[in-house]
């Protein structure tokens, strides 16, 4: 399952990395993801690449969580990570700002 999510997740980076240039190259950035029924993992953004890694995060600056369907919802470009928050289907803890950066890759992606 986990190389599922890799591939279509790095398949909307990538896409978004196209727009977005050198923003994205400059992050420092990890966040985790707790997703029901899966063992955890994180993403993280380092000179320009993402890089999915199971386990638990050291230094992530948010943590995610939500079931499957709506993770894939969201991979899929079907739901906005912005609208799973605020109906309550994804939960943020840590630093709730820093996941803009994560939401603007698939605003990006889903305004082609």
């Amino acid at each position: 399952m986990i190389d599922e999510i890799r591939t279509k997740f790095l398949n909307v980076f990538n896409k978004a990395k196209e727009k977005m240039g050198e923003e994205i190259s400059g992050w420092n950035k990890v966040f985790q993801f707790e997703i029901s029924g899966l063992e955890p993992f994180y993403i993280e953004f380092k000179g320009g690449e993402a890089n999915i890694v199971q386990g638990k995060a050291p230094n992530a600056l948010a943590t995610l969580s939500m079931d499957l369907d709506v993770l894939n919802q969201i991979l899929d470009l079907q739901m906005d990570p912005m609208v799973a928050f605020m109906r309550g289907k994804m939960k943020i803890t840590g630093n709730v700002m820093e996941t803009v950066h994560l939401r603007k890759i698939f605003q990006v992606v889903r305004e082609e």
